[in-house]
Protein backbone atom coordinates (compact mmCIF):
# COMPACT_ATOMS: atom_id res chain seq x y z
CA UNK A 1 0.00 0.00 0.00
CA UNK A 2 0.97 3.22 -0.82
CA UNK A 3 0.17 7.23 0.83
CA UNK A 4 1.14 10.53 -1.25
CA UNK A 5 1.09 13.56 0.94
CA UNK A 6 2.65 16.55 -0.77
CA UNK A 7 5.08 15.62 -2.26
CA UNK A 8 6.24 12.64 -0.12
CA UNK A 9 5.27 9.06 -0.46
CA UNK A 10 4.94 6.42 2.12
CA UNK A 11 5.04 2.74 1.39
CA UNK A 12 4.73 -0.82 2.73
CA UNK A 13 4.22 -4.11 1.56
CA UNK A 14 4.36 -7.43 3.15
CA UNK A 15 5.35 -10.94 2.15
CA UNK A 16 3.45 -13.95 2.93
CA UNK A 17 4.97 -17.52 1.65
CA UNK A 18 4.96 -21.45 2.74
CA UNK A 19 8.61 -21.71 1.25
CA UNK A 20 9.46 -24.49 -0.99
CA UNK A 21 9.04 -28.57 -1.27
CA UNK A 22 10.93 -30.08 1.04
CA UNK A 23 11.46 -33.92 1.26
CA UNK A 24 9.35 -35.67 3.88
CA UNK A 25 12.08 -38.44 5.56
CA UNK A 26 10.18 -41.75 6.31
CA UNK A 27 10.07 -43.67 9.74
CA UNK A 28 13.33 -45.47 10.99
CA UNK A 29 13.77 -48.97 9.10
CA UNK A 30 11.15 -47.48 6.32
CA UNK A 31 11.98 -47.35 2.28
CA UNK A 32 9.94 -46.40 -0.78
CA UNK A 33 9.88 -49.29 -3.33
CA UNK A 34 12.41 -48.06 -4.98
CA UNK A 35 14.89 -47.79 -1.49
CA UNK A 36 14.27 -44.45 -0.83
CA UNK A 37 14.44 -42.99 3.03
CA UNK A 38 12.55 -39.94 1.76
CA UNK A 39 9.75 -38.92 -0.66
CA UNK A 40 10.72 -35.99 -2.89
CA UNK A 41 8.44 -33.07 -2.50
CA UNK A 42 6.63 -34.54 -0.08
CA UNK A 43 6.15 -31.77 2.39
CA UNK A 44 6.93 -27.83 2.48
CA UNK A 45 8.88 -25.60 4.53
CA UNK A 46 6.70 -23.13 7.73
CA UNK A 47 5.13 -20.42 6.17
CA UNK A 48 6.51 -16.96 6.98
CA UNK A 49 6.12 -12.77 6.49
CA UNK A 50 8.43 -10.57 5.42
CA UNK A 51 7.54 -6.90 5.94
CA UNK A 52 9.15 -4.01 4.11
CA UNK A 53 8.49 -0.21 3.75
CA UNK A 54 9.85 2.57 2.65
CA UNK A 55 9.43 6.57 2.02
CA UNK A 56 10.36 8.63 -1.23
CA UNK A 57 10.06 12.45 -1.74
CA UNK A 58 10.19 14.75 -4.66
CA UNK A 59 12.11 18.19 -4.75
CA UNK A 60 11.53 20.58 -6.79
CA UNK A 61 15.02 22.24 -8.11
CA UNK A 62 14.10 25.58 -9.80
CA UNK A 63 15.21 25.40 -12.83
CA UNK A 64 16.92 22.29 -13.31
CA UNK A 65 13.51 19.88 -12.40
CA UNK A 66 13.13 17.53 -9.83
CA UNK A 67 15.56 15.40 -7.41
CA UNK A 68 14.35 12.67 -5.73
CA UNK A 69 15.34 10.78 -2.72
CA UNK A 70 14.39 7.30 -0.86
CA UNK A 71 14.93 5.51 1.62
CA UNK A 72 14.08 1.67 2.07
CA UNK A 73 13.35 -0.54 4.89
CA UNK A 74 13.80 -4.10 3.35
CA UNK A 75 12.52 -6.90 6.17
CA UNK A 76 11.71 -4.55 8.68
CA UNK A 77 11.44 -6.69 11.62
CA UNK A 78 14.91 -8.82 11.26
CA UNK A 79 12.80 -11.72 11.12
CA UNK A 80 14.97 -15.07 9.99
CA UNK A 81 13.50 -17.54 7.94
CA UNK A 82 14.60 -20.38 5.55
CA UNK A 83 13.10 -20.43 2.01
CA UNK A 84 14.65 -24.07 1.10
CA UNK A 85 16.17 -26.30 3.21
CA UNK A 86 17.99 -28.32 0.71
CA UNK A 87 16.06 -31.43 -0.16
CA UNK A 88 13.48 -31.58 -2.45
CA UNK A 89 13.62 -32.33 -6.50
CA UNK A 90 16.10 -29.84 -8.17
CA UNK A 91 16.95 -28.18 -4.68
CA UNK A 92 20.96 -27.88 -4.08
CA UNK A 93 21.57 -26.04 -1.50
CA UNK A 94 19.64 -24.31 1.72
CA UNK A 95 18.41 -20.91 1.26
CA UNK A 96 17.36 -18.03 3.31
CA UNK A 97 15.16 -14.68 3.03
CA UNK A 98 16.87 -11.49 3.25
CA UNK A 99 17.77 -10.23 6.73
CA UNK A 100 16.90 -6.59 7.61
CA UNK A 101 18.27 -4.08 4.46
CA UNK A 102 18.72 -0.58 4.91
CA UNK A 103 18.28 1.49 1.44
CA UNK A 104 18.89 4.92 0.09
CA UNK A 105 19.07 6.36 -3.34
CA UNK A 106 18.91 9.99 -4.87
CA UNK A 107 17.51 10.60 -8.47
CA UNK A 108 17.62 13.61 -10.99
CA UNK A 109 15.28 13.93 -13.75
CA UNK A 110 16.71 15.34 -16.90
Amino acid sequence: MSYLWRDTRFSADFLLGSGLRADLPLAAGETTPYGGTSIPNGEHLPYYTQFNTGITHIFNVPGNGTLTARFDVINLFDKIYEIRNGTGVGVGAPQFGPRRGLFFGLSKSL
